[in-house]
This record gives structure tokens, sequence and C-alpha cells, in this order.
């Protein structure tokens, strides 16, 4: 519960991005969780994705398992969670929040550790139409699909991510985003 109480503060901030520029929002974010660190995170990153007309900035934040889930010789599965707070432009712009438990088979080979990545989790977007896209709900489902490498701390993944509702509502039209994902590991 103190957590909840102590987080409070910065959820507003994001929820408020709707009306500053994903910028300023996102250094908001990125200051507060550096300084202050009250969820006990290890690891902050951000993913930039498009979906042809639209743009998606996240400031991500990470629990890494404390244990690898399963090794197989040379393959190891790891996982972490990933909660996503950002925003999708055009103007007016979605501010979105999800949360996504994140697995990846790794290969690791000195310092350098290659991983594919698969995640299903939920979303909240704040807007159930934008511009001419209907997503009829709030809610959403992400699925992540990503393949990237790791050196030491530092994480860097080319990503796929679905978001829809799963037929819940017509109709469905959701997000089909591309793009990156850069995370630092404490």
């Amino acid at each position: 519960m103190r957590a909840i109480l102590r987080i409070t503060p910065l959820l507003i901030i994001c929820l408020q991005a709707q009306a500053w520029d994903r910028e300023p929002a996102i250094a908001a974010s990125v200051v507060s969780l550096l300084v202050w660190n009250p969820m006990q995170l290890n690891g902050v990153g951000f993913d930039q994705m498009s979906d042809h007309d639209f743009d998606r900035t996240r400031m991500l934040w990470l629990w890494g398992f404390d244990d690898s889930i399963k090794e197989w010789g040379w393959l190891t599965l790891e996982g972490h969670l990933e909660l996503g707070f950002g925003q999708t432009t055009p103007t007016p712009p979605d501010v979105s929040i999800g949360l996504t438990p994140i697995l990846e088979w790794t290969v690791e080979r000195g310092p350098w550790r290659g991983f594919v990545e698969t995640g299903l989790g939920a979303h909240y977007l704040t807007r159930t139409t934008h511009e001419d896209r209907d997503l009829s709900t709030h809610f959403q489902f992400g699925e992540t699909l990503g393949a990237g490498a790791r050196y030491k701390n530092l994480q860097l993944s080319l990503r796929f991510q679905h978001l829809s509702n799963g037929d819940i509502v017509k109709p469905n039209n959701g997000y089909n985003f591309y793009g990156i994902a850069l995370k630092f590991w404490y």
C-alpha cells in the first residue's frame, strides 16, 4: 500500500502528459525514477514505435525475476515484468499504461547475450477513438515479440507489439507497432 501511495504523484504526472508534449512527460518520468526508486526497480528503459500514421513513445519500468526460469545447455529462459507509461500521437495523444510479463530466451557469449522475447499483457488507453482508428474499449491486450542483444547492463531490441481488445467488442481496430526498445538494468 505504501508503494502505491508513493507512486500516485508519478501516475498523475504521466496521465497529465496528454496535455504536454511527450518529451517533457517522459523526462519527468525518467528523472523521478532515477532520483527515487519506491518500487525497487531492476531497470528502466523506453520504447519508440510506429504504426503507419501513429507514433508511440513509452517509459518502461522493469522488475527482473530473481532466477532463471529454466536452462537447457546454452539456452536460458529468463523473465521480467515491464510497466509502460506513454502516449500515442498525433494530437490529441492517447495516453496509455500497460503491464506485461516478458519471457526472454537468451544465449550468453561473454559479456554479450542475444535473446528473443515474447510477452502478453494488459493495457489501458485513455481514448477509444484515435484519428480514424476505432478501438471500442479502453482495455486492450498487448502481444509483444522481439529480438535483440544485451551488453552488460544495456539492452537493445527490435520489437513488434499488437494492441487490441481481443474481439471482446466490435470493431476491433487495434495498433500494430514496430520499433525499438532500449533498457538499462541496475
